[in-house]
């Protein structure tokens, strides 16, 4: 990977973080809590135990760059994990479509207690494949997490949620049609 390819890549995952500001307090998993992509999977570190995560069905990235949980809870018989994913559209940048552009996923991931997963749901927020590109970001207030986004493929604005305090209920979504191109 080129040195544009890389720098065009960290823009993309920061300018979708960019209204994203992460809670005052995460209580419910310990900061030992530690995820780094690997490929299209997910390396995650738990009390100094690697767990690695496939995730490549589930992201759009041809490879992952940057990886970061916002939200972590364990409850009796489960972990719940939301994992913001993102990488370039391309292995290999390019002048044809897409070769500078970023695709990023929201990730929730329900594990178990070896760490195997569960179940998956994953939601493209900003795609150059998919004419997919969020509004304003990931937005955190308290244990809430709010992302609003256009889907220009499928002519349809989407509101997400995900509330924190209630991990086993996953990732609520509501879409509309967009009206005249606007969303």
């Amino acid at each position: 990977m080129n040195k544009l390819q890389r720098i065009l890549t960290v823009f993309v995952s920061i300018a979708s973080l960019a209204h994203l500001s992460l809670p005052a307090q995460n209580h419910q998993l310990p900061s030992t809590l530690k995820i780094r992509p690997r490929g299209r999977n997910l390396v995650i570190s738990d009390r100094g135990k690697a767990h690695l995560m496939n995730v490549s069905k589930s992201i759009g990235a041809a490879r992952l760059e940057d990886a970061i949980v916002i939200f972590a809870a364990r409850r009796t018989d489960f972990t719940y994990l939301l994992i913001n994913a993102c990488g370039p559209s391309k292995l290999e940048p390019d002048a044809r479509q897409c070769g500078a552009g970023g695709e990023c996923n929201l990730l929730w991931l329900k594990l178990s207690g070896a760490w195997d997963i569960v179940e998956i749901k994953s939601v493209v927020y900003e795609s150059c494949w998919s004419a997919v590109t969020s509004t304003d970001g990931l937005e955190i207030k308290g244990n809430t997490l709010k992302l609003d986004y256009d889907d220009f493929t499928n002519n349809k604005h989407v509101n997400l949620t995900y509330d924190a305090e209630r991990p086993e209920q996953g990732i609520k979504v509501e879409e509309t049609v967009i009206k005249d191109g606007a969303g």
